[in-house]
């Protein structure tokens, strides 16, 4: 019995060496073609024919010991390439997805999940917001890159600890941002978290021992079932615009009825460009009076577009369309020299008012433009003023010196308009080469009911007399505004009460007309009246 178990074993370690064998067999014989082993060993064999058959067997043996041996190692450096590799590739689907500064969902990663959500038949309504930081330029450009980097993941970090993993959130880019709140989540509640948020982004952010201050503005959409996709970011992205709008640091919901109001903006602003181009925007005069001797000095360039369809566009709109698309510069090209080009035909002693925007006053071919303007038209430097605002100069007074000073040379006049809205009107005066200011029409008009407007232009008219500055007065549209600014002995005026702003070809109709008895090229006429029409 015992044999019988002996012989059984013993034939269980032949065959599991069999085994063993042919697995070495299978898992070396490549690895042997491959490095050509077989022929080695030949060569081998012949050159060592003296040898005995047990010397020959270890030899094998150990060979085989080591392909095994080498065939483990080459198959742990395979498997550490493929997890390395698998890594990789995880890593490059996350880089995909996610933004590489803040760790959150990328523009791409964003608008994957809302068309999931959108193809999602049991989705339903979501809520939407928004976010753009308020005066991160200025950090990102004083405080340099890695202060601006500091700060949006400073952002992430706040979005992520007010929200919650439901809650998708995902950098769109630059310093925006955007979020698909819960679908649990109420207007009520998503309001709070609004109004969180905005508190939240108020207080510093720490980088290198100094505080960065910024704000955000937030647009809020309600993205219900059946709506694009890209349609419910697009209703966002203009309530954050009129967040932004309306003054910053705020949030806003999504109004259908700004929504048409966009639409028509966007629908003008495409418009706009060929109206430019075909002269539908024209320049109109307003007179400007010697409040004195009451006669014509000149007259101040209004910009008119009468749509062929529209009707009247009102400058508010169009202007602020044109500086928002980069066309301000074209259009105040194109006003200028039409404006330059009726004014050769007036007296020569009549001299032209042309408002800069304060974009178009930052546009470095300013200078150049005008230049180019007065020579194509041949109109007199001497009879032209540019009127600035201070929102032009404010920024950088060394830089508008330089431009005004420039200006000056070619022998045109410098006025500052609007003056006493802004912050800095003093400084505005004391660095920069102005020849004259206008008083804001808010200051004047009804000025005979308004005790403090009357304090306030009193004084401008102090200061301007210690700086030896003309001054004009605007909004003057009652009898009652023109006795108060004729007893501080202002030189110049406009408004209504004068004469409303008047196209090209109706100047001379003006002039010949309605002004006939105040002798425009005679500056000693005793005409005391302007004339009876008072139309704005």
């Amino acid at each position: 019995m015992f044999n019988s178990i002996r012989t059984t074993r013993w034939r269980n370690k032949i065959f599991n060496a069999h085994v063993a064998f042919f697995v070495s067999a299978v898992l070396t014989w490549p690895i042997m073609a491959e490095m050509e082993l077989f022929e080695e060993f030949y060569e081998f064999s012949r050159a060592h024919e003296d040898w005995d058959l047990d010397e020959l067997a270890l030899l094998v043996v150990n060979l085989t010991v080591a392909l095994i041996l080498s065939s483990i190692y080459r198959a742990r450096v395979l498997r550490k390439v493929m997890r390395e590799r698998a890594q990789e590739y995880q890593r490059a689907e996350r880089n995909a997805r996610h933004d590489p500064l803040t760790g959150l969902m990328n523009r791409r990663a964003f608008a994957a999940s809302m068309q999931e959500i959108e193809a999602d038949p049991n989705s339903a309504g979501r809520y939407m917001a928004m976010i753009d930081l308020d005066r991160f330029k200025p950090i990102n450009d004083v405080q340099g890159h890695a202060a601006g980097d500091a700060l949006l993941q400073g952002v992430a970090e706040r979005l992520e600890a007010m929200l919650t993993p439901s809650d998708t959130i995902a950098r769109l880019g630059g310093d925006e941002f955007a979020v698909i709140f819960d679908p649990k989540r109420n207007s009520a509640t998503v309001e709070r978290i609004a109004r969180r948020l905005l508190h939240a982004m108020e207080k510093p952010f720490e980088f290198q021992g100094t505080a960065l201050y910024i704000s955000c503005s937030v647009g809020l959409a309600h993205w219900v079932g059946g709506t694009c996709h890209s349609d419910a970011l697009s209703q966002a992205d203009r309530a954050l615009y009129t967040a932004k709008k309306d003054g910053r640091a705020r949030f806003a919901w999504y109004d259908a009825e700004l929504d048409t109001q966009s639409t028509e903006r966007a629908q003008i602003e495409a418009e706009l460009r060929e109206a430019i181009t075909t002269g539908q925007i024209e320049p109109w005069f307003q007179p400007i009076v010697d409040i004195e001797k009451q006669y014509i000095t000149g007259f101040e360039v209004l910009a008119r577009w009468h749509h062929p369809e529209r009707g009247t566009i009102s400058p508010a709109v169009f202007i602020e369309i044109a500086e928002d698309s980069g066309q301000i510069s074209a259009l105040g090209n194109s006003l200028l020299r039409r404006a330059c080009t009726a004014a050769n035909d007036w007296d020569a002693r009549l001299s032209m008012s042309f408002n800069v925007s304060p974009l178009q006053f930052h546009d470095r071919s300013l200078v150049d433009d005008i230049k180019t303007i007065l020579q194509e038209t041949a109109f007199d430097p001497t009879r032209l003023t540019i009127e600035v605002t201070e929102r032009s100069v404010i920024r950088d007074f060394s830089s508008a010196r330089e431009k005004l000073d420039a200006l000056k040379a070619i022998g045109i006049s410098v006025a500052l308009d609007d003056f006493g809205t802004g912050y800095s009107s003093l400084a505005s005066l004391r660095q920069l080469p102005f020849d004259r200011i206008k008083i804001d029409r808010g200051f004047v008009t009804d000025i005979g009911g308004q005790p403090q407007n009357q304090k306030i232009v009193t004084g401008i008219m102090s200061l301007a007399r210690g700086l030896e500055l003309d001054v004009t007065a605007e909004g003057i549209e009652s009898q009652q505004d023109l006795a108060f600014i004729k007893s501080l002995n202002c030189g110049l005026g406009q408004g209504f009460l004068f004469d409303k702003a008047v196209s090209a070809s109706d100047v001379s109709w003006l002039l010949e007309t309605k002004w006939s008895d105040l002798k425009v090229d005679d500056p000693d006429s005793t005409a005391t009246q302007p004339p009876d029409s008072k139309a704005g």
